[in-house]
This record gives C-alpha cells, structure tokens and sequence, in this order.
C-alpha cells in the first residue's frame, strides 16, 4: 500500500534547497537557563541556504507538557549569528533567538552548540503552562540534514529517516544517501515519530523491500487511511528461545506476501525475517505444537533483534504463554500500540469497576452473573473489561466492554443457545471451569483517528480460539481469525 498510494500534489524540494550548512542537524539541551528546571528540549535546523533555515523546537516537561515552536509560517533568517523567530499574531510580543556558537563566560565560542533565549513584551506569552526553552543545545552529530531537507539518523553504516526534516507532499526514501565528509550511508528505512509534525505529507514510498517504515510512521500524516485495504495481521506463536515465531496453517491460508515482518507483543514491535515453510510436509501439523515446534505446518519467522532484546519484550512470559501478531508494513506503520498491562494466569482475577458494571447492564437490560478486567492501558485512558450475565430463556451473553475514563465507549455482545442442565455454568468458561476463562490480549493497536483494535487470544486445554474487537462508533466489531488445535502429547 506504501508504493501504491496516489497523492495529487507534489513537492519536490531537491531542486530548491543549498547544499546543507555546517549547523543543520538536532540539538539537544545540555544546560538550561534556570538550573531548577525539569524539562528537555531537542532543536532541529534544516538549512535554506547559508542564511536561512526552517526549525523546530519541541520542550517537553517532565509532567508531560509540551511546548512546540516551528517554522510553519516561513524560515528564520541568520543576522549576526543568530536566528530571530516572532511569534505570529498581533496580541502579544513574543521573540525566541537561536544564537549559533555562543561564547562561554570565557569568551571561547561553544563549537556545535546554540543558545536558546525567549523574550516576552507586552501581552501574554503563547502558552498558558510555565515553561520555557532557555539553555544551551549540544548537537547531536549522529543526525545529519541532505541537501533536499531530509533529516537522518546514522548508526553505523546505516541511517534512517528521522523527526526534524522538510517532509510535504510526497517523501521518496532513497537507497544511499550521501552524509557529512562524503560518507555514503544506507537508508535503512523511517523512524516512528519522523512524520510526526508533518500533516501535509501525503505520500511515501521507500526504495526496496528492505527498508522498514516503523510503527505509528504515518499516523499523522494526510496519507488515506483505509481499513479494508491494508493486510491484516496472521497469529503465530513461538519457539522456546522465543525468537522464532510460526504463523500455523488453516484451511484457506495464504502466506504474508513480503519476506520481512514485523512481530508484535503488547507494546513490542520487532522486525523478523522469513525462515521456514513446512506446508505441504508429510509430518507437519496443523495447530499449536510446542513440544514439537518445527513440525507445525505453517510459515516461520525470525526475529531481526539481539537476544537481550527479546528477553526484554518478552519478559515475565514463558514461550508457551504467549500469542503475538505477525504483520507487514502497512499495518505497522498506520498504528501504534500504546502499554498496557492484562490479567495473567494465575494472578487473582479483579472484577470490573462498579459503575461500569451497572452501564453495561443497564445497557443490555440483563442481570450480571460475574465481571472481569482484561486489560488496562497504563497512561489509564483505556481499559477493556468483561461482563458475563445470568441465562435468560436458555441463553448466555457475554459482553466485551471498551472504557475510556468511566464511561463505557463502545461494546460487543456474544451470545449462545444453551442446553437447559447447563443454565446454572458460566458458559464462557465452560470448557474449562473456568481456569483460562479470560481471554489473553495479544495487543492494543490504535488507529490515525484513535480508535482501538484488540487482538485476543482465548486459551483452553484443548485449543486456542484467536480474534479481534475493532471500535467503529460505539461497537466493538468481532473478526474471527483462526483457532489451533492445541497437541498436547507429541509421539
């Protein structure tokens, strides 16, 4: 979907921009002005030409404010060694000046360093938080601008497309790109925020396969965001080391088409690798098999990350305690996937808040049997719970419920035709008393207009049952994907 998307406009800034100065690049703060302050600042200066430049300037504070100064209504000009920037509106006199290679007390000019200062006159200042950007920003010299205005990131031989550069309408990634001293890197793909205040970005398209565009990449741009046209993610489950991952074959299946992928769990995203296929092989097997793992049928992927990585995004999990999602680019780059913590087996279950409890009752005008928490996003503005309500006329209901703050946001209802000796047991749970009961959350991925989209993986002794809740207005969508066959004894 990345190459094929079509955008009307174009703008094509190789052809207008200089060669890039010796101070184009990110700058962090080393030393603020007011030594009792408790924020960070990064600066980013795309230069014009030798007396030009476009800027960000993004000062966040511990609390989580944020403050963001730019360019947006025309570059800054270079008088005297430094940048003026005025505040664009009539009300108010508000002035911020980068000054390049200010002079210590000593008088010695501080190479690859800019002094930030704001001025405020008359009026109030454009924000209504106490925080400011004074201090001192060291260049970070692993970032580096070209000369069409794109910012990279290098590590090692490679770089990536990074936050700060000029990106509008469209955005071609190239193989190689040419850094400081004439070192020639490869772009090895886009870094996650590197979009993230470019709006009028309406296409992408990258070089060759093999370059990543990395979770969440394209959610704030205009690119059309299109459900039903991106590929859904496959399940899968991995190895013991947890390092390999095997999508299990079903009836229908047809393999992710790219060799690269990306493996998600919770709110780890990993690139990983083709590997292996065993469809077709005579003692291959269709479900979960992890006493025999090679003999599933079905395509295998490897994990493209250190060893101490995959610890830490599996860490607390055993390999036969986890379902993850295999999925390509698109999916990747149009979401993100917020933390959050779920129930896990054995821990003690913990029902539902009351009041949403007595919402979803009211809603569907049953009386409640039980509720459950599932899972809880940890900023604490998400939260998806499960109601299970008495049978009435030898049905059982179940409801999935999407909380945002105390309100219940959206719903979904499963219900079931039940045998009249079964009108006591808790039919979610009835083939298992209960022991596995609460679906497993693989992820929480959240769309460009910030709706949810929760993977679950339901477990029992005998199989595993794996769907999705996707939020559209005030529902949660139920899509089936596949269920495994779990082989509990392999001879």
């Amino acid at each position: 979907m990345i190459r094929k998307i079509i955008f009307a406009v174009l703008c094509s800034l190789g052809c207008t921009l200089a060669a890039a100065q010796d101070w184009g690049g990110r700058y962090k703060l080393q030393f603020a002005q007011d030594e009792a302050a408790d924020y960070t600042g990064d600066l980013y200066l795309v230069p014009l030409g030798p007396e030009q430049a476009e800027f960000l300037l993004t000062v966040v504070h511990k609390a989580g404010d944020t403050i963001v100064y730019d360019s947006t209504d025309g570059p800054v000009s270079l008088t005297d060694g430094k940048f003026v920037w005025r505040f664009p509106g009539g009300d108010f006199d508000y002035t911020l000046t980068m000054e390049l290679y200010p002079e210590s007390e000593g008088g010695v000019p501080l190479e690859n360093t800019i002094r930030v200062s704001e001025k405020v006159g008359s009026g109030a200042p454009p924000y209504n938080i106490d925080l400011g950007p004074d201090g001192l920003y060291r260049r970070d010299l692993s970032y580096f601008v070209a000369p069409n205005g794109y910012m990279y990131h290098a590590e090692g031989e490679q770089c990536a497309l990074a936050l700060g550069g000029i990106y509008s309408g469209r955005v071609d990634l190239p193989a190689t790109v040419v850094g400081p001293f004439g070192k020639v890197f490869t772009v090895s793909g886009i870094e996650s925020d590197a979009f993230a205040y470019s709006r009028a970005l309406g296409q992408v398209t990258i070089a060759n396969p093999d370059q990543r565009v990395a979770p969440g990449a394209l959610t704030w741009t205009e690119i059309p965001y299109d459900w039903n046209k991106i590929a859904m993610p496959f399940f899968a489950y991995p190895c013991k080391s947890r390092d390999r991952f095997v999508i299990p074959y079903y009836e229908g299946f047809k393999s992710p088409e790219n060799n690269f992928q990306w493996v998600i769990f919770k709110q780890g995203v990993a690139p990983s690798k083709l590997s292996g296929n065993t469809i077709g092989k005579d003692n291959a097997l269709s479900g979960r098999v992890d006493q025999a793992f090679d003999r599933t049928m079905g395509t295998f992927y490897t994990l493209q990350i250190p060893k101490a990585e995959i610890n830490k995004m599996f860490r607390g999990y055993e390999a036969m305690e986890i379902e993850a999602l295999v999925a390509d680019m698109d999916f990747v780059a149009f979401h993100t996937f917020p933390p959050f913590s779920r129930w896990k087996f054995p821990e003690k279950v913990q029902n539902a808040p009351k009041a949403i409890v007595n919402q979803v009752a009211r809603k569907y005008g049953r009386e409640v049997m039980y509720s459950r928490r599932v899972a809880w996003l940890r900023d604490g503005y998400g939260e998806l719970d499960l109601v299970e309500f008495q049978h009435k006329n030898h049905q059982a209901m179940v409801v999935f419920a999407w909380i945002i703050g105390n309100d219940v946001a959206a719903t979904c209802s499963l219900t079931t035709e039940i045998e009249s000796e079964f009108d006591d047991v808790d039919v979610w749970n009835v083939d298992d008393d209960g022991t596995f009961g609460i679906p497993d959350v693989v992820t929480i991925a959240k769309d460009p207009e910030g709706n949810v989209i929760i993977f679950l993986a339901k477990n029992s002794p005998e199989s595993i049952s794996c769907f999705a809740l996707r939020q559209v207005g005030d529902k949660l969508e139920r899509i089936d994907f596949d269920q495994w066959y779990r082989y509990i004894d392999i001879n």
